[in-house]
């Protein structure tokens, strides 16, 4: 074999890797992108006879369409699939976290509040009962009566008929003592009773009064009727609105007794008693010794404030948290404040402290507490009710004190953290921000024109842990390199939402396929740009939050939305072009008259596929020529089943001398090809990761030696 023939056949097989063979592998491997380094051309025989008609094998492989599409996808190769039981190819792409929301972005709480009890009047205070007795003997009554009894003194130590006597008046006087837990009081309440024991023999008639010294007036009449021997009687009288000192005695207006018919001991010692009980005493004011007791009976409520103006709280769990509490007493008392939420409670029991009176703050520990706002029937929500009684100590000596005097709590909770919380949180508009994602697909990117996929599907997978019904409203626009788009409007859908506060993120899944949406041309440019997105989320827009029907959530809830786009390889194409141009240099050859490009293939992959060549001046940017278009492979049948057969074809594509002529001035050649799905694209393409694809390759070529 001479040196200048063997440099053509190197010429022939090895220049540009032989872009013939090259491009049309590449139409037939989808865009294969050059992926022929497993071809090795410095294989081919050499044994070969150097005639003017020179035949030769290039191309001899037996490959899956698996294979394929993985090589075609290098580096990507995740996104693709293959159904286990019956081998249908998939690109499955996923976006996990499309959009997340965390409830902390739209609703706030407060890491702090400030209440006031404001001024607490103290209101009555009650002493003890006061007890004031008198004996008044017959002695006595004898020296204040101006006479009237004269006539027992000389009966006295005898057994005589006991004489009949009147007294009339004027008042005489018997002082008591002085009344010791008090200097001056007004009372708000109390009742005086007044009991008289007869001690004496006969039937008696007083009437009198208890006579206020320090004021120098009545405090009230009574009277006292036949009251016979060792007899006991008595009235009462309400003190309400009455002002008395502790300096007081008994005024007696009238006394008369009938005396006895039969004979009794007379006695000058004997007497009648008569007492002044002062019970249930309502003091509002005065100077007094204040005894140790319990003021019970007060009450308020804490307004808790959010910062969201519409959130109304049925009830929360703290996380942390704690309540200082400062005291300002007005009044002289001392003691202590017992102070209790009955509403916020740690293991069912409510919070309480014991507060000084002096102004000393007490702090409560509030973690792991649960807050109820809503035992006001009137305003259900919100509210934080608490009551306190004061604990009284002793005073020592008297203290001037006035049912005015109060006392005022100033609470802050501080530090809180909440952990969960139940309520109505009003209507809520949730904007999801404009987005896209390209799905990075290398097999979509290196088309160049328009197909289906017969059975594309979208399925959006909701996550939500925040107890709100909510509606969602998508949109989402696929684009591709040339500016074209195409829309995917879902209708709005309702959100999954948790069955309680326990019961973790609730999950939903929603499926777009031919069957419910445009998904087909959605998918069909193909979105080799990108897929933009964008929504909203009206939570509580109609369905009514009520005690029985809160709403609720952990403060650390989110919403969330995973994607995954399923586009399983059916395909209906019509005449998908692909084109692309490579450099050549025509001086390579010259030596060539004609060419042919025969295809022996047994194809197992439903897709037609046809080539044509363009030879161009790219410095002049004009086109010389082109060949004929001619089909490459044929493809398999497919039945009504979609069950595949393959085909055994044999093609050829030539270049005859004007071809040739055409191709040597030119310096560079465009490659254009087309794809159809069976039935000239009105089938469908269903590519199986087992179908192979047995290709033998010759090339024909006139030399011209």
């Amino acid at each position: 074999m001479s040196d200048f023939n063997e440099v053509i056949i190197l010429k022939l097989f090895q220049m540009k890797r032989f872009p013939f063979v090259f491009w049309m592998v590449l139409l037939l491997f989808l865009i294969n992108s050059c992926n022929l380094d497993s071809l090795d051309m410095n294989k081919l025989s050499k044994e070969v006879n150097l005639n003017p008609a020179l035949v030769a094998p290039v191309v001899k492989a037996n490959i899956s369409v698996w294979d394929l599409i993985q090589s075609a996808n290098t580096g990507n190769e995740d996104v693709l699939t293959k159904d286990p039981v019956t081998g249908l190819i998939k690109i499955v792409y996923r976006q996990n976290d499309l959009f997340t929301y965390n409830v902390r972005d739209f609703l706030k709480f407060p890491s702090q509040q400030a209440f006031s009890s404001g001024d607490k009047q103290l209101g009555e205070i009650s002493p003890a009962n006061v007890s004031i007795s008198k004996n008044i003997t017959l002695n006595d009554l004898v020296n204040n009566t101006n006479g009237a009894l004269d006539e027992i003194v000389p009966l006295n130590g005898t057994n005589s008929n006991f004489p009949a006597a009147s007294y009339n008046g004027p008042d005489s006087q018997y002082s008591l003592n002085s009344i010791t837990d008090f200097r001056t009081i007004s009372l708000s309440k109390g009742t005086l009773e007044i009991n008289l024991d007869n001690k004496l023999k006969v039937p008696v008639t007083i009437t009198g009064s208890l006579y206020d010294i320090g004021f120098n007036r009545k405090i009230t009449n009574f009277t006292f009727a036949n009251i016979n021997p060792d007899a006991t009687s008595k009235t009462s009288v309400s003190l309400a609105g009455v002002q008395m000192s502790s300096q007081i005695e008994f005024r007696m207006s009238t006394f008369q007794t009938p005396g006895s018919s039969t004979p009794v001991y007379i006695d000058l010692a004997d007497y009648f008693n008569i007492s002044f009980d002062l019970v249930n005493l309502g003091i509002s004011n005065g100077n007094l010794k204040v005894t140790a007791q319990t003021l019970e009976g007060y009450s308020g409520v804490f307004g808790f404030t959010f910062p969201e103006p519409d959130l109304k709280a049925f009830k929360a769990v703290l996380k942390k948290g704690s309540l200082l509490i400062k005291t300002t007493n007005s009044s002289k008392l001392t003691g202590a404040i017992n102070f209790s939420l009955d509403e916020i409670k740690r293991n069912g029991v409510p919070v309480i402290a014991s507060i000084p009176l002096s102004g000393n703050s007490t702090t409560i520990d509030l973690s792991g507490t649960e807050i109820n706002f809503s035992s006001d029937q009137a305003q259900p929500y919100n509210q934080i009710p608490y009551t306190f009684s004061l604990q009284v100590n002793g005073s020592n000596g008297y203290i001037d004190y006035a049912s005015t005097d109060a006392i005022k709590m100033d609470i802050t909770l501080n530090g809180l953290e909440f952990k969960s919380i139940h309520g109505d949180f009003g209507k809520r508009l949730i904007e999801i921000d404009p987005g896209n994602f390209d799905m990075n697909v290398d097999l979509l990117n290196k088309i160049d024109g328009g197909f289906k996929l017969a059975n594309p599907k979208l399925e959006l997978i909701l996550h939500n842990s925040i107890g709100m019904p909510g509606t969602i409203n998508l949109d989402f626009t696929a684009s591709n390199k040339d500016g074209k788009t195409a829309p995917l409007s879902p209708p709005a859908f309702d959100i999954p939402v948790p069955a309680n506060i326990s019961a973790g993120a609730a999950t939903k899944s929603i499926v777009f396929d031919k069957s419910n949406s445009n998904i087909v041309n959605f998918i069909a440019l193909p979105p080799t740009g990108q897929i933009s997105y964008s929504g909203k989320v009206d939570f509580n827009k109609t369905t009514p939050v009520t005690l029985l029907n809160p709403n609720f959530l952990d403060v650390d809830a989110t919403f969330g939305i995973d994607m995954v786009m399923e586009l399983p390889m059916e395909l209906q194409i019509s005449n998908l072009a692909f084109k692309d141009t490579s450099a050549i240099t025509g001086s390579d050859y010259e030596k060539l008259e004609s060419a042919d490009l025969i295809v022996n293939s047994t194809n197992g992959i439903p897709l037609d596929i046809d080539m044509q060549l363009f030879f161009i001046d790219t410095l002049q940017n004009t086109q010389l020529g082109s060949s004929k278009k001619t089909k490459i492979l044929t493809a398999a049948q497919v039945n009504s089943s979609g069950a595949i057969t393959p085909v055994k074809a044999t093609q050829t594509f030539s270049l005859d001398s004007s071809e040739m002529v055409n191709l040597r001035k030119a310096n560079g050649i465009v490659f254009s090809g087309t794809v159809s799905s069976p039935s000239g694209g009105a089938g469908v393409a269903t590519i199986l990761s087992d179908s192979k694809l047995e290709l033998n390759v010759v090339i024909k070529a006139k030399v011209n030696l």
